[in-house]
């Protein structure tokens, strides 16, 4: 199970990344379309179950002796922890955004998208760190 982890996490960061960019468009500059938050809103949808089929999959590869045998535990530990808070993090908003939805002040929209990116973007960059070991 643990070897479908890069393959859903491919899946889940593009979509969680396009989820938080569509997030920031809508709601720090372009409120009047609307396309944007239902694209947002969407594509949250799925990465919610992508994100605990990524974490599960994750923690599966994790155990592999071969995996804590070559990896260090400066990379493993952040993204492992990061990935996890980051599965938390999008469960969490998207009943928020999704009962606002338009209502939703646009300085949370904004906060709600920057952390969003801020916590995709250091989950994949220690993800390829880990990645570039094996190499």
């Amino acid at each position: 199970m643990g070897k479908l982890h890069p393959l859903v996490n491919y899946f889940f960061v593009g979509l969680i990344f396009v989820t938080f960019l569509s997030y920031l468009v809508y709601y720090g500059f372009k409120r009047k379309v609307v396309f944007f938050l239902h694209h947002g809103l969407f594509n949250h949808a799925i990465s919610g179950v992508l994100v605990v089929l990524a974490v599960i999959t994750g923690l599966a590869q994790s155990a592999n002796p071969y995996i804590q045998q070559k990896t260090t535990f400066i990379f493993l530990f952040p993204h492992k922890w990061l990935g996890i808070l980051l599965m938390l993090y999008t469960l969490a908003t998207f009943p928020l955004i999704w009962i606002k939805q338009k209502d939703l002040n646009w300085k949370l929209g904004i906060l709600i998208a920057v952390v969003g990116l801020g916590l995709a973007i250091s989950v994949v960059v220690f993800g390829w760190l880990l990645r570039l070991m094996f190499f």
